[in-house]
């Protein structure tokens, strides 16, 4: 992936390209890297219908303090993003791109600009990447021209979800250009790869004039990057914490939640769910995918080795239920979550596991290692010590019990 990495900033400068102070080749990062990644195919349809469409997007301009996200669809997401809205009450407002659907438009203008800006430069894409990328291009510059006959009075900053992503990206270099401050929230854990997967634009495409980091490893991790530590702002870890405490003792027969990572590492979760199958322990495994996975594909696998889907719900839902005595993870800051919620959580490793910092000595790579570390849980769930290093490690890693979010403006 490091080659891909390096491939994706070489095409990057290449398509350097401004259009009315907008610069397209940080707008489109994301469609480019998965591209480059390999994680997005060709779609006549969707190119057709970025081709000749706009979102039209409109600014509400009474209030204060404006906030973006894009069309995710997640639930963890907008409780996040609530969290921070609650800091300015009445004061807020919010552009949810979800709900501003794409219209029809045509612009031969832009869309020749698009053509030129792919295939008269020398990029190391093939043909129908080039069409897709061109398509995006031709999108957000429709949608540029859209924003520009509009005029954001009363707002005095702008914090998008993700201002380094597509069409959040657009509505930051909009604000930046009507001298109005720009923020970016962070919404994962993020640190500095050795080997960089797509998440790595986290810190390669940071757009906004600030970004609102949740613990001072992240802020650390960046300023080895390269970046301004005065655009990085300490804002803590953006949901509902409570103080952790002793847990109750273990139950006689353990019950233990995993958390399979997103769909980039679907061979990796079906190697964890084959190594927990050879346990001998008497636990009982529940299994809660990532959003993005596909329930059929892990069904047959489960079912064959009787185990569990867990219960609907949000991460943070099910741990409240005070029903698992420990988590598993790989590759998903749900790792953090669980501790979080006092929880302890073992983090599966293999060869493409993330190098992101561990609460504790939790990592495990065979049965043997997951089997003794089984012990460490049961150990201490019951030592205060234990739980004060983890609350302290936490602090650092995420900003646990910091709310800096009222403020940052």
């Amino acid at each position: 992936m490091k080659k891909l990495f390096d491939k994706y900033k070489t095409v990057k400068k290449q398509l350097a390209y401004d259009h009315k102070g907008y610069p397209i080749e940080n707008i489109v990062s994301l469609e480019l890297i998965s591209l480059i990644y390999k994680r997005e195919n060709f779609n006549i349809r969707r190119s057709l219908v970025y081709f000749f469409a706009v979102r039209k997007i409109k600014i509400p301009t009474q209030k204060k303090a404006l906030f973006s996200i894009g069309d995710y669809n997640r639930k963890d997401y907008y409780e996040l993003l609530k969290h921070v809205m609650t800091s300015y009450q009445n004061e807020s407002d919010l552009v949810d791109l979800s709900n501003s659907k794409r219209s029809l438009t045509f612009s031969l203008s832009n869309i020749f600009s698009a053509f030129k800006i792919v295939f008269f430069r020398k990029l190391e894409l093939n043909f129908l990447s080039k069409i897709t990328l061109a398509a995006s291009i031709a999108h957000n510059l429709n949608n540029i021209d859209f924003l520009e006959k509009q005029t954001p009075t009363n707002i005095k900053l702008f914090c998008a979800f993700c201002s380094n992503l597509n069409e959040e990206a657009v509505l930051n270099y909009f604000f930046k250009k009507n001298n109005i401050p720009t923020y970016s929230l962070q919404h994962g854990l993020w640190f500095i790869y050795d080997i960089p997967p797509i998440d790595a634009i986290a810190y390669e495409n940071v757009v906004a004039d600030k970004l609102l980091c949740w613990g001072e490893y992240t802020r650390d991790e960046f300023i080895k990057y390269g970046m301004d530590e005065r655009r990085l702002v300490v804002a803590g870890y953006p949901k509902k914490t409570t103080p952790l405490i002793l847990p109750k003792k273990s139950h006689k027969k353990l019950r233990v939640l995993v958390l399979l990572a997103r769909s980039q590492f679907d061979e990796n979760n079906l190697n964890l769910i084959s190594l927990l199958s050879q346990s001998t322990l008497n636990i009982e495994f529940e299994f809660k995918l990532h959003p993005a996975l596909i329930v059929e594909k892990y069904s047959d696998q489960l079912k064959s080795e009787s185990f569990n889907f867990a219960p609907a719900g949000t991460v943070q839902e099910l741990l409240n239920l005070n029903r698992y005595d420990c988590s598993i993870s790989y590759n998903s800051t749900a790792y953090y979550d669980s501790y979080i919620n006092n929880c302890i959580c073992l983090r599966y490793q293999d060869a493409d596991a993330d190098n992101a910092i561990s609460v504790l000595d939790d990592s495990f790579t065979s049965v043997s290692e997951f089997e003794s570390k089984i012990n460490l849980v049961l150990t201490a769930q019951s030592d205060e010590k234990v739980w004060t290093e983890i609350e302290k490690n936490l602090k650092y890693i995420l900003g646990y019990r910091i709310n800096n979010y009222e403020s940052f403006s």
